[in-house]
């Protein structure tokens, strides 16, 4: 269970970090011979990737360590982005309250669906909202800036890479309780 908890908040201090060294960046297709025709174009703050499997992280903290620790890791994690920069931390802090929150609740009514399904349905609501406000208050732009969709394009896509660890971890806790690790 402590790995599920470290994993959390390794995710949110790695994607603090790269914010922080890298701010916003553009992944672009571009013809090869042509170098001018550009097929796709994505903006987006550069750790972003780390923050869409910290929503999924968190999940699995919520699921095996309950509600009230839950609330305890979310602060842990904003104290430790706090120490490395205030001005993204209190973006951070104020995008991951309320983004965090929401995927807390839509975890927590969703309670009698499968670990997937929470993990999926769960992210679709609080990763948009977390990138409205992170990007906008980090870095100044209006709501509708394409590193805000982006961002969240990212985030729902990293969020994902972890729906191959829902079994892993399942079965590494289920040893756990039953003493067999």
């Amino acid at each position: 269970m402590y790995l599920v908890a470290g994993a959390y908040l390794l995710s949110i201090i790695l994607g603090n970090v790269f914010v922080m060294l890298f701010g916003i960046g553009t992944l672009q297709l571009r013809d090869a011979v042509n170098p001018e025709n550009i097929y796709f174009s994505l903006s987006f703050p550069l750790g972003t990737m780390w923050i869409g499997l910290t929503f999924s992280f968190r999940d699995f903290v919520q699921q095996y360590w309950g509600h009230r620790w839950t609330w305890l890791w979310m602060l842990l994690a904003s104290l430790v982005t706090w120490y490395f920069n205030q001005a993204v931390a209190i973006a951070s802090l104020v995008a991951f309250i309320a983004s965090e929150g929401v995927d807390w609740g839509m975890f927590y009514l969703l309670r009698r669906r499968t670990l997937r399904c929470r993990l999926i349905v769960s992210n679709i609501f609080s990763c948009p909202l977390d990138s409205m406000l992170f990007v906008v208050i980090a870095f100044g732009v209006p709501w509708h800036n394409e590193a805000v969709w982006g961002q969240t394009i990212v985030k729902y896509c990293f969020g994902l890479l972890a729906l191959p660890l829902v079994g892993v971890i399942q079965r590494g806790v289920g040893r756990l309780d039953r003493g067999t690790a």
